[in-house]
């Protein structure tokens, strides 16, 4: 799979070149305000993407485990154990799939904490507007 560029300024996954496919993902965080933001940024970025939405860990982890994601993207803290409390429970039943940590708490504290449980990579909200859309499609790019 790669991204290719389209007129938009914006790219779209494909399998082989001129064979575009949906990219699914799952944004998880107990903000609404926040998860309509992600999602329009990633909307943005990866038009072609299905994009659904957790409000909890609870409900994030049922969703992971229920459906077939590219992506999950969650918040560190969330009502119901976290980001790092579903990233297991989630690893535990699908190991190769590819989950981002999100939080405004420093890289400092959490990335290598995030990392080593598991996760794809760990990435600051305040960096979301210029970041998300590489970041994530960097995460996509890697091989499982």
């Amino acid at each position: 799979m790669y991204f290719a560029p389209t007129t938009a300024g914006t790219s779209v996954l494909l399998k082989q070149p001129g064979d575009p496919i949906m990219v699914r993902m799952l944004i998880a965080d107990d903000h609404p305000v926040m998860r309509q933001r992600l999602k329009r940024l990633l909307v943005e970025g990866f038009p072609s993407a299905f994009v659904a939405e957790a409000e909890d860990t609870d409900s994030l982890v049922n969703e992971a485990l229920e459906n077939e994601w590219d992506i999950i993207i969650t918040d560190l803290a969330m009502p119901g154990g976290g980001g790092l409390h579903a990233l297991k429970k989630i690893k535990q039943h699908k190991p190769s799939l590819s989950v981002l940590i999100i939080s405004t708490y420093p890289e400092e504290q959490y990335a290598m904490r995030v990392v080593s449980a598991g996760a794809a990579a760990f990435f600051n909200k305040l960096k979301a507007d210029n970041d998300l859309v590489k970041t994530v499609q960097d995460i996509l790019e890697q091989p499982k």
